[in-house]
């Protein structure tokens, strides 16, 4: 009988189709293995990553009219590390070019403890129960609910940095901030108090005095 009879085409074809469909059954699925690749490389992606920053390198940050009294004599800010910078985990860090005449004013932190490095000295620093003039080169250690100033009392510009143990604070600096080229509109109260308890910190209100309880003062 010829083999291009129908019959034998058509028993040919069914055997192979059953092949084929018995081996699909036992090789593993493409697609789930695309979706878990993709995830993999979604997770990798919010990773920590190793940084080497210049002293101009991160996210700049203008801030907003409406803030904490006299905090708009610090305009420029910049992120250097936190989760959208480096993907970090824990540390947030920051840095700060405070010229002659400039000032932090009175806050507290709620969720962190924050170490400031000043390069230049002139800063007058009032942290919990103490003030002191601090010199080139100093570090400030800052425990959660502790009030803390530091005005630039100098002839020159001091390079500051506050690193923070914990994540949050950062949040406030973006809430009342623009990246350079947008507009610079004034905060509402509303947003300066949301601002706030999204970045776990508590702005001294001046309307009750200029310094806050039990910290020392001239």
């Amino acid at each position: 009988m010829p083999l291009t009879s129908p019959s034998i085409l058509l028993a040919f074809t069914t055997a192979t189709s059953g092949f084929l469909l018995v081996r699909a059954q036992h090789l593993p699925a493409l697609h789930p293995q695309a979706s878990q690749s993709q995830t993999a490389s979604r997770d990798s992606a919010s990773h920590p990553i190793s940084l080497i920053l210049q002293e101009n390198d991160g996210e700049h940050r203008l801030r907003r009219p409406g803030g904490p009294a006299h905090s708009g004599s610090v305009p420029e800010f910049i992120i250097k590390i936190d989760k959208q910078n480096g993907h970090a985990e824990d540390f947030y860090v920051g840095a700060e070019l405070l010229a002659p005449g400039a000032a932090i004013p009175f806050h507290k932190h709620h969720n962190s403890e924050e170490v400031v490095i000043m390069e230049e000295g002139g800063a007058t620093v009032t942290v919990g129960d103490k003030r002191a003039v601090a010199g080139p080169h100093s570090i400030v250690f800052i425990p959660r609910e502790t009030w803390v100033s530091i005005a630039n009392t100098g002839k020159g510009p001091i390079h500051l940095y506050g690193l923070f143990s914990r994540q949050g604070f950062e949040n406030f600096l973006r809430a009342r901030s623009v990246r350079p080229g947008e507009a610079l509109t004034p905060l509402t109260p509303g947003e300066l108090h949301r601002a706030e308890v999204a970045g776990h910190v508590t702005a001294w209100d001046t309307s009750k005095g200029p310094y806050p309880p039990g910290v020392p003062h001239p």
